[in-house]
């Protein structure tokens, strides 16, 4: 493997880890609004709930994309890695 196909997959694994992070950042985001959803449960907030519904649904849409992202860009690194 040449220093230059090394760095190259150096920058693709700091991605992958930048990519894990915002991933792990989206999970907490849709537990912290799950929360804040069962709080509201008792004082019966119409509109906060129907806002934060609509956090989730976008919430959970992003988790999905950064994944299909993560795994595209990580079977890219492998193939990369098996070529080299």
């Amino acid at each position: 493997m040449t220093d230059q196909e090394q760095k190259r997959l150096d920058t693709m694994n700091a991605v992958l880890v930048k990519m894990e992070d915002i991933k792990n950042t989206q999970k907490s985001l849709i537990e912290k609004i799950g929360m804040v959803e069962v709080q509201l449960f008792d004082i019966q907030s119409k509109d906060l709930d129907k806002e934060l519904e609509n956090v989730m649904v976008r919430a959970s849409d992003t988790l999905k994309i950064i994944k299909q992202a993560t795994e595209a860009f990580e079977m890219k690194r492998n193939r990369l890695e098996n070529e080299a």
